[in-house]
């Protein structure tokens, strides 16, 4: 059975248009949500599984959205997900990623975003964002 090490949750808004945070152009990454985490000495052997649910309006065009999770500002994941602006124009993403291995110590994960389609092609951030970060060991 796992034992818990640790649970956190960022959630700098609980609902839709509670931000309005627009979507920079690549390489321009803008984070919206950190979470930190702390893995003791005693578990070298760990899992650290982030989750992330965010809510995106395409204002023009249909721009594609990049999603990028750092551990300590090295990226460790990412994932696409397009807005089609005439069609429905708002849209709700949820990413889970796995951080295994992670070496003891304090790590900060950070939730960035940004645009890799044209810059005609506009979104933004609207809420709701929740990341939370949950440390097992086996």
């Amino acid at each position: 059975m796992a034992v818990l090490l640790q649970h956190v949750t960022n959630v700098p808004t609980p609902i839709t248009n509670g931000a309005a945070i627009n979507v920079p152009q690549t390489p321009a990454g803008q984070g919206i949500a950190l979470v930190r985490v702390s893995i003791p000495a005693n578990a070298p052997v760990n899992t650290v599984e982030l989750t992330a649910t965010v809510g995106l309006q395409g204002l023009t065009g249909i721009p594609r959205v990049l999603f990028r999770i750092l551990r300590d500002g090295r990226e460790i994941y990412y994932a696409e997900q397009a807005v089609e602006t005439n069609f429905e124009n708002v849209n709700l993403t949820t990413l889970i990623a796995v951080d295994s291995n992670v070496a003891p110590g304090v790590h900060d994960y950070i939730l960035s975003v940004e645009q890799i389609a044209a810059a005609t092609n506009t979104a933004r951030v609207i809420g709701p964002i929740v990341f939370s970060a949950l440390a097992t060991a086996p």
